[in-house]
């Protein structure tokens, strides 16, 4: 069996493409062509002109991937930035990464901030940096304590929400849909920005619809559902619904059907 090498970088230059055991960037590097790797670690600058398929993959540095990505899991604590379509089991992002294309992932973990111009297609979705996803969003789970913006439809089994910021989704499908203000937003320190910066917590959407829906913070124009409660901080034009209805707090409905 033919030994695969290795490939380091650790000052500046240009590399060709190929297949490789582990490539390590620490230093300044441009691969032109194709890579295909078990490990690929970048701690430096590195562009990569061509697809890439690899076991693991770490960045904690910067690069440019003009391309598409097929690797098991995928860590970024630095930059990132893909050209092309994602596929992969797990992706860990502390740091900030940009996608060009669709993502498809069994688990996504953003806790930095991260941008998708395409679909993302995920099992488990959780959230607690910043996501902006162009496209849908479609997932068994999706947990989001930080601040999105999808701009299609955001698709899930379980849908959880805590509003730590504005969210906007165009629209939310889901089975069970649970949407609340952080318990932050009564502290001290919230009461004190308030005072100092325009900060509002809450989710815009054009249409919520599911089976069990329980909303805080929320500003849609509609609302369909089985059992619905309307809690604190809602503005609701319309709501249908199948079950029954709450309204709490000083949640809002304009127009309610039972249909």
């Amino acid at each position: 069996m033919e030994t695969k090498q290795n490939l380091k970088i650790s000052g500046s230059g240009s590399f060709g493409g190929g297949i490789y055991d582990e490539v390590k960037i620490s230093g300044s590097g441009t691969i032109n062509g194709d890579l295909e790797c078990n490990t690929l670690k970048c701690s430096g600058s590195a562009d990569i002109v061509g697809n890439v398929v690899s076991k693991n993959m770490k960045f904690s540095g910067s690069a440019n991937i003009k391309g598409s990505v097929k690797t098991e899991t995928i860590e970024v604590s630095g930059s990132v930035k893909i050209n092309g379509n994602m596929d992969t089991d797990e992706i860990k992002v502390s740091g900030g990464s940009q996608i060009f294309g669709d993502v498809r992932t069994r688990k996504i973990k953003i806790s930095g901030g991260s941008s998708i111009d395409g679909n993302l297609h995920g099992e488990e979705v959780d959230i607690s940096g910043s996501i902006n996803i162009k496209k849908d969003c479609e997932s068994e789970s999706f947990k989001a304590s930080g601040g999105m913006n999808i701009e299609g439809l955001l698709n899930a089994g379980e849908v959880n929400i805590n509003l730590y910021g504005r969210c906007r989704a165009k629209e939310i499908g889901g089975e069970n849909i649970n949407v609340r203000l952080s318990a932050f937003d009564e502290s001290i320190v919230a009461k004190f920005l308030k005072t100092m910066f325009s900060y509002r917590r809450e989710l815009i959407t054009e249409a919520i619809e599911g089976d069990n829906i329980y909303l805080e913070g929320t500003t849609a124009k509609i609302v369909r559902g089985n059992n619905v409660t309307i809690g604190r901080g809602c503005y609701i034009e319309k709501v249908e619904y199948s079950g029954e209805i709450k309204i709490v707090d000083d949640g809002k409905v304009e127009n309610q059907m039972r249909i």
